[in-house]
């Protein structure tokens, strides 16, 4: 059955920012073959239809789906109580609906004969100071969106419900076969003490691996090809500074740009991450050697011997002297304004900021590229499977209605069960309808409907067969070729959704932070000022304000200052 999607990409770390501050990444694992799937995007959504009946049928002329336990309506209307953030985007909403009465948050009541009450609604840049607040004081609702560290404390606290009888039972097939798909990461993130204390959300991949994008008219011009290693990359970024790729006659090209957070996984526009990885170092995840054994990647050896090279780079000029104070706004400015052919960022780069960078010139023909590690092997820092978690405070009668609501939104989202399709605008309003607005995905989205767009190329898939949605990117796909950068907005889709998709398409193994580690350091009170030593200590060795073997008295003080207190804590 073909699906309908939810927005995500550029957006995803919007949503986080909304709903709460996002924990730490999940754990280390090689990649098999990406499972299928399909990408959300912010197409537009069929046409409104006419709501169905929902509990006013006789149970005997209810789908056989209604029947399940899943489904299933309770037999005596139950009062759920929530809370909520976003208001101030209320107006985007069709005329006469809000969040706390619209005509998906109907469906789901009337389906499963619940009413749902907000204890509060405010805005988005509001709602994490509002949630702290609520759990300090002890009177939570009956369920709500938390954080790692929330799950952490109210678990301790013996604050919300044991979940673990009602996952299989109540959770519909779809977002099982999404749990399934995480290897276990998903669930185990959620699990505490060998009880699954929340239901986890599964929104992987939105921002990583990170690849090099790389102008290729740029390379074309000086007779290059694209980088593979860092070797390369650095050649490139020297070429491109002395040999005046832009033929202006000006030495006024840059070769790498950066931004004073030298690495932020997993959505780092600029940053020095995969620089990183090509070392075998993993700064800022707590992951699991070889030997099982919790470790933190920014005080291993191997993000020394990164430390070093990129030293020598910015040493060399090859890096942008200002970088250590630039955000991304400022560093985008380079490539957008013709002056730089070499960015760092995730696969989706081109809808912003590329796009604007091939607006201004249609000859900038920037083409993405991974790089290899020392083993010759793509392996790459990932950002969470799992980062929130719907909880149930302690003590509510039916604790498995939550999933029951994320079965029925995840119908409503995905045109399932003959969900109705109300919202012309549904992708730009979905988090606002919903009463938990809360994202359970499919795994590697991207390299599957790269793959499909590029059978759809060859003539192997019929383009008939895609969703509404994936027809009016093919047909950009296709424009794009027929009349390459002409219009940046097709380009932007090509680049992302079939040339950078198809390069992850080939396989890569990941790092991801381990979940029970990702729920212990932000919690740890000297979590803040080991972070804070880290980042000054990484600034200071590339720009060479100290020398690289200063990464040993940092790599001490750290250790000293409760940093191995903390590991040692993730391994007991």
């Amino acid at each position: 059955m073909t699906k309908r999607w939810l927005l995500k990409g550029m957006i995803v770390m919007t949503l986080i920012a909304l709903i709460l501050s996002a924990c730490a990444p999940a754990q280390p694992t090689a990649t098999s073959e990406p499972a299928a799937a399909e990408e959300p995007t912010a197409t537009s959504a069929p046409a409104a239809v006419e709501e169905p009946t929902a509990t006013t049928a006789p149970a005997e002329d209810l789908p056989a789906w209604r029947k399940t336990d899943p489904y299933s309506a309770y037999p005596e209307k139950i009062t759920l109580t929530l809370v909520k953030g976003g208001q101030e985007n209320a107006s985007l909403l069709p005329e006469g609906e809000s969040l706390e009465d619209n005509r998906a948050l109907k469906y789901i009541e009337d389906t499963l004969n619940i009413d749902v009450q907000f204890a509060w609604v405010v805005p988005s840049d509001s709602y994490s100071d509002k949630l702290n607040l609520t759990i300090s004081s002890g009177d939570i609702p009956d369920a709500m969106i938390v954080s790692a560290t929330q799950l952490q404390q109210l678990t301790e606290a013996g604050a919300i419900e044991d979940l673990t009888p009602y996952i299989e039972k109540y959770a519909n097939a779809d977002i099982l076969e999404n749990y399934n798909q995480t290897k276990g990461v998903a669930l185990d993130a959620a699990t505490i003490d060998g009880k699954i204390m929340g239901v986890p959300n599964v929104q992987p991949q939105a921002d990583a691996p990170l690849m090099v994008w790389v102008r290729q008219d740029w390379l074309d011009k000086l007779g290059l090809k694209g980088p593979e290693t860092v070797d390369d990359l650095e050649a490139l970024a020297k070429a491109f500074m002395e040999n005046d790729p832009d033929g202006n006659g000006v030495a006024d090209t840059y070769g790498l740009t950066g931004t004073m957070n030298p690495v932020l996984v997993p959505s780092n526009l600029h940053g020095f991450d995969a620089i990183f990885n090509a070392y075998g170092a993993f700064p800022t995840l707590f992951y699991r050697n070889t030997e099982g054994k919790v470790v933190y990647g920014s005080v291993q050896p191997e993000a020394k011997e990164a430390l070093a090279r990129l030293a020598k780079m910015y040493q060399d000029g090859l890096i942008d002297p200002e970088f250590a104070t630039k955000n991304t706004d400022k560093s985008n400015e380079i490539v957008v304004s013709g002056l730089g052919g070499i960015m760092i960022g995730p696969w989706w780069i081109p809808w912003w900021p590329l796009n604007d960078s091939v607006k201004n010139d249609p000859n900038a023909n920037w083409q993405p590229f991974m790089l290899k590690d020392k083993n010759g092997e793509y392996t790459f820092s990932m950002g969470d499977y799992t980062y929130s978690y719907v909880v149930v405070k302690k003590g509510y009668a039916n604790p498995e209605v939550v999933l029951k609501i994320l079965n029925i939104q995840n119908d409503l989202s995905y045109g399932l069960n003959d969900a109705p399709q109300y919202y012309a605008n549904f992708n730009e309003i979905w988090g606002l309808l919903f009463p938990i607005p809360f994202l359970i995905e499919q795994p590697y989205v991207v390299e599957r409907m790269g793959r499909e767009y590029q059978q759809a190329v060859d003539g192997s898939l019929d383009p008939a067969t895609f969703s509404s949605a994936m027809k009016l990117e093919f047909e950009q796909i296709q424009k794009d070729m027929a009349a390459p950068r002409s219009d940046s907005a097709n380009w932007a889709t090509r680049m992302a959704r079939l040339d950078a998709a198809m390069r992850l398409a080939g396989g890569y193994n990941e790092v991801r932070t381990d979940p029970a580690a990702g729920r212990i350091f932000p919690t740890d009170p000297n979590w803040p000022s080991l972070k804070k030593m880290e980042e000054e200590a990484f600034l200071q060795i590339i720009t060479g304000a100290q020398p690289v073997d200063y990464f040993d008295t940092f790599v001490q003080q750290w250790n000293e200052s409760g940093g191995t207190a903390l590991l040692e804590k993730m391994n007991q």
